[in-house]
């Protein structure tokens, strides 16, 4: 089965993460599949905007698969992951199209990385969202936390890593991550509506004058710093009881 699908209609690529049963949740696999399916996307100059979104109705993404991103791996081994996915979450935000996270439930962690990484992020009504990293020991660990700081307000983006909360769709659009809260009722044919009468070559142009804009003066290399501290983490106490405790509550 795919865990990953593309679905094209008027100008626009519907990219599904497809792990339902997992809440959408990314194992090295899923990861694999995104950044080839981006790669795909990329060339076709008939695209005029990407939407990413997960399978269901309970998640977009709920972060990284605890069965594959488990509290024994090394320091070595974590990184080896987490930088792959790192790589998607970059090739997400320099995607040549504007790209639109429908966070059709909740993201978790990675998950909100993700959504993050995208340009624009439209959550339904009754979703919640949170970079809950640090109530597992760790840091964001794709690059995401980086990414934070270049979409809200750094005191804003230091307050939600801290806490480690999760936040209601109301709440994450008062603080500017969310630029729209749509109910159930909502279609994306009316969601995008804006997006889809403009051509792809507009659409291109826009990007690229809003990449432009963008700080990305050495914003890969302080993602990947934040990649190589979240795995020199993983080794550690606090991490391994934290992600024990998470496992023994969610069997309850």
């Amino acid at each position: 089965m795919s865990r990953v699908i593309v679905k094209r209609r008027e100008g626009m690529a519907e990219v599904i993460l497809n792990r339902p049963e997992k809440l959408n949740a990314l194992s090295s696999e899923m990861a694999s599949e995104l950044k080839w399916q981006l790669e795909e996307l990329r060339e076709m100059e008939d695209v005029s905007f990407v939407v990413l979104t997960g399978a269901g109705n309970k998640a977009f993404c709920a972060g990284g698969d605890l069965t594959e991103f488990h509290g024994h791996l090394s320091a070595e081994e974590a990184y080896e992951k987490l930088n792959r996915i790192k790589e998607v979450v970059y090739d997400l935000l320099t995607f040549p199209t504007p790209v639109a996270a429908l966070l059709n439930g909740q993201a978790r962690g990675g998950g909100c990385e993700l959504a993050t990484a995208c340009d624009f992020r439209y959550g339904l009504e009754t979703a919640s969202f949170g970079f809950v990293q640090g109530n597992l020991g760790l840091v964001p660990g794709f690059g995401g936390g980086e990414l934070l700081y270049e979409r809200i307000h750094p005191t804003q983006a230091a307050h939600w890593l801290m806490d480690a909360e999760m936040y209601t769709a109301e709440e994450a659009f008062r603080i500017g991550w969310l630029h729209k809260v749509w109910t159930e009722k909502e279609v994306e044919d009316r969601m995008f509506q804006g997006f889809m009468n403009k051509t792809p070559r507009q659409m291109r142009i826009l990007k690229g004058q809003y990449l432009k804009h963008l700080d990305k003066g050495d914003l890969l290399d302080r993602m990947e710093a934040e990649v190589l501290q979240c795995s020199r983490l993983w080794e550690s106490v606090e991490h391994k009881r934290a992600v024990k405790k998470f496992l023994q509550t969610r069997k309850r």
